[in-house]
C-alpha cells in the first residue's frame, strides 16, 4: 500500500464513534483492589471529518468524554493528515485550540470548528504523530518522535509528552503520559500509562446495554405496600416514565415517578443517571444506586436494582424486576432494609402505555 492509500485508510479507520465499555466491564469483572494501570472509567470518543480546506485536505476533529465529567471534552483536538515528503509516511499534525485549558474543555460542535481558520489554533510540530503500517496485525501504529513534544508548564516547568496509538479496522488504542524534564518524574498519565481500548460503536442501543434501557416509555401500575409481617398497609396507583437518550457521546437515563394514595396529592420523584459498564447508575433526592441485568440468560430475564438511602433514617431498597416476553407488562418486588433488618415489602404490577 503506497502512502496515499495509507492516508485514506487511516482517515477512514479513525472516523466514527468509539467507547471503552468492553475494557471497563472486563476490569470490573476482574475485581480486586483498584490499581492505576486498570481502566475503570468509561470514556467515549467521537471522530468526525471536517470539510475545512483552509486547514488541509484531510481534517479530522475528535472529542473524548469521561464518565466523571460528561459535559466536558477531556481531549479535544483537530488533526490534519498528510504525507510527510521527507519520511514518505503519513503524518498527523495536531492543532491545539488557542485559549483556555488544554484538557477538559467545553464540548464544541463540529460545524463551528469547521469554520475556524488557522489563527484559532496553536501548532507544536514536535507533538505531531507519524504512522507506521504493521500489515501482519492489520493495524497502524502512530507515535510522536521520542522526546520531541516539549512544552512549558506554568507549575512543572519543562515537560515532555509521550503518546502512542494503535489503529485497527474496528478498534483504537492509545496511551498517554507527560514527564517533568527536570527530574524525569511523571507529571500526568492515563491509568498508569496502560493502553486504553476503544471499540467502534454503532450508535445504537445494543445488546451490551442493560435490559432496563429497553423499558423506556410510560408505565401505569399499582403499588401495594406491606409491613415486615406481610400485612397490607396501602394501595395506590402510579405512573412511571423512563427516558433514555444520548448526550455528549454518552447514554443518559431519566425516570419520573408520579404516585400516591388517591385521596392525597400526587408525589413526584425524579431520578437522573448514566449508563455504562453494563449498569444504569442513578440518583434521586432520597436515593442513589444502580441497576443491572439478572445473570444467566440472554436476553436478560429481568433486572436487579440496589438503592442506598441518603438519610440513615430511610431504608435501603433491593428490587427485582421481571418483564413479560412482549415487553408490555412488568412485575416488581422491593424489599426495604434498615440496619440489616427487613422493615417492609412493596409489590408493583405495571403495564406499558406507550414506548414514547
Amino acid at each position: 500500500m503506497d502512502s496515499a492509500a495509507q492516508l485514506e485508510t487511516i482517515a477512514c479507520r479513525w472516523q466514527g464513534d468509539f467507547d471503552n465499555r468492553r475494557q471497563v466491564a472486563a476490569t470490573l469483572a476482574r475485581g480486586g483492589p483498584v490499581a492505576p494501570e486498570l481502566t475503570r472509567e468509561l470514556r467515549t470518543m467521537v471522530v468526525e471529518r471536517l470539510q475545512a480546506p483552509q486547514l488541509g485536505a484531510w481534517v479530522l476533529y475528535f472529542q473524548e468524554f469521561r464518565a466523571s465529567a460528561p459535559q466536558l471534552a477531556h481531549r479535544q483536538r483537530v488533526v490534519v493528515l498528510g504525507v510527510d515528503p521527507q519520511r514518505g509516511t503519513v503524518r498527523a499534525e495536531q492543532l491545539f485550540f488557542r485559549g483556555g485549558p488544554t484538557y477538559d474543555r467545553p464540548a464544541l460542535d463540529a460545524a463551528r470548528v469547521q469554520a475556524l481558520g488557522p489563527e484559532a489554533f496553536d501548532r507544536h510540530p514536535g507533538c505531531d504523530l507519524y504512522f507506521e503500517a504493521e500489515p501482519a496485525l492489520d493495524r497502524f501504529r502512530a507515535r510522536m518522535d521520542p522526546g520531541a513534544c516539549r512544552y512549558r508548564h506554568p507549575q512543572d516547568g519543562e515537560v515532555c509528552a509521550d503518546f502512542e496509538m494503535l489503529l485497527h479496522p474496528d478498534q483504537l488504542w492509545y496511551r498517554d503520559r507527560s514527564l517533568r524534564l527536570a527530574d524525569g518524574s511523571v507529571r500526568g498519565e492515563i491509568d498508569g500509562f496502560s493502553w486504553l481500548l476503544f471499540d467502534r460503536a454503532d450508535g445504537t442501543m445494543g445488546a451490551d446495554l442493560p435490559a432496563l434501557v429497553g423499558q423506556q416509555g410510560v408505565w401505569s401500575g399499582t403499588f401495594r405496600r406491606y409491613d415486615a409481617l406481610g400485612d397490607l398497609l396501602e394501595t395506590f396507583p402510579s405512573t412511571i416514565t423512563i427516558r433514555v437518550f444520548q448526550q455528549a457521546g454518552r447514554w443518559r437515563y431519566h425516570q419520573s415517578n408520579l404516585h400516591g394514595p388517591e385521596d392525597a396529592p400526587l408525589r413526584r420523584l425524579e431520578a437522573q443517571g448514566e449508563i455504562h459498564s453494563g449498569r444504569v447508575w442513578f440518583a434521586s433526592e432520597r436515593y442513589q444506586g444502580w441497576a443491572m441485568d439478572l445473570p444467566g440468560q440472554a436476553p436478560a430475564a429481568g433486572s436487579l436494582l440496589v438503592m442506598h438511602a441518603r438519610d440513615p433514617a430511610d431504608p435501603d431498597i433491593h428490587e427485582i424486576i421481571s418483564c413479560s416476553p412482549d415487553g408490555r407488562r412488568r412485575w416488581r418486588v422491593s424489599q426495604l432494609l434498615r440496619d440489616g433488618h427487613l422493615v417492609g415489602r412493596t409489590l408493583i404490577d405495571e403495564e406499558k402505555l406507550t414506548g414514547d
